[in-house]
């Protein structure tokens, strides 16, 4: 009967582990998931930037040439 108890406590010891393990993966993905989110709109907005800044790069060499005596 002692031999049950310490069987069933080692068994409620591990299933809390696991469940605290669980909730630790649980709340790293969700870290991982605003990361991703956060990346994206930097990625997004670099791409904006940079395409801004090509085309006023072209606009400014067709505006040079063209006035260019």
């Amino acid at each position: 009967m002692e031999e049950n108890k310490e069987i069933l406590l080692a068994l409620g010891r591990l299933e809390g582990k696991v469940d605290a393990l669980f909730q630790q993966q649980l709340r790293s993905q969700d870290d991982v998931d605003e990361l991703d989110k956060r990346l994206r709109i930097l990625e997004h907005s670099r791409g904006l930037l940079w395409g801004s800044c090509t085309a006023l790069a072209a606009v400014a060499s067709f505006v040079v040439s063209y006035y260019k005596p």
